[in-house]
């Protein structure tokens, strides 16, 4: 008697299609290439051309696309220690970085893949699936940017109050100085004591006002500092 699981059975030919078919569906491309310094490829299935700006074919046939110099110069070296850790533990990596596309634009991508050894233990393959992250990268490009924003918003604001609590210093002097004057005149000085009492309670408040928002800036400004020194830790 057959197996009622019989029709799920797909000759190899079945298979490749459905593999092609999900990956066409991805924001990526599956690929294996030789473990060699060009990442020769010898399997690409995905969106290849969106992601790199050549086809399959220009890196397939005859080579005349190389993948490893599409890898963005200042990523290159991140890539390659990536592989070679990962290849050293025989774990997977996973790894952002920049492709160079024609025209000078670039794609940013993550990439996540492991090797296939020989007998010896030797990389003779790396596979794996390469993901375009280049809306989430504009994103954190813009969130770093608004973080600096009001960071140096903050720093000014610091630096206009301390310029408002050494014009209030100077307030506070000159009433103390008026007083000292108004005691002097006697009666005569006793109006003008009064004002110069008001002046220096104003002062006091005002000055106690620009300390509080002094001291919340620089927390808002240690905040902003941090949040963008563990984002680029974690990038």
């Amino acid at each position: 008697m057959k197996s009622r699981y019989a029709h799920d059975a797909m000759s190899a030919d079945d298979q490749d299609s459905v593999y092609q078919s999900i990956s066409r569906r991805i924001d990526g491309f599956l690929y294996r290439c030789r473990s060699d310094t060009s990442f020769s490829m010898v399997v690409m299935s995905g969106a290849v051309k969106e992601i790199t700006g050549y086809s399959e074919k220009d890196f397939l046939e005859g080579r005349r696309v190389s993948y490893a110099n599409l890898i963005h110069p200042d990523d290159a070296t991140v890539v390659n220690d990536a592989i070679k850790k990962a290849n050293a533990k025989k774990t997977n990596w996973r790894v952002d970085y920049r492709l160079q596309k024609p025209g000078g634009k670039h794609c940013w991508v993550t990439e996540s893949g492991g090797a296939i050894f020989d007998e010896h233990g030797e990389p003779l393959f790396l596979e794996g699936l390469v993901i375009n992250i280049s809306d989430r990268k504009d994103l954190e490009a813009e969130r770093r940017r608004r973080l600096d924003e009001v960071g140096q918003t903050s720093s000014s604001i610091i630096s206009e109050t301390q310029k408002i609590l050494q014009i209030l210093r100077t307030l506070k002097m000159l009433s103390l100085n008026a007083s000292i004057e108004a005691a002097r005149a006697g009666e005569a000085g006793r109006g003008f004591a009064v004002v110069a009492d008001k002046v220096k309670e104003l002062a006091d408040e005002t000055g106690e006002s620009a300390e509080t928002i002094t001291a919340l800036m620089s927390e808002l400004k240690r905040l902003v500092m941090a949040e963008s020194m563990a984002e680029s830790e974690h990038h």
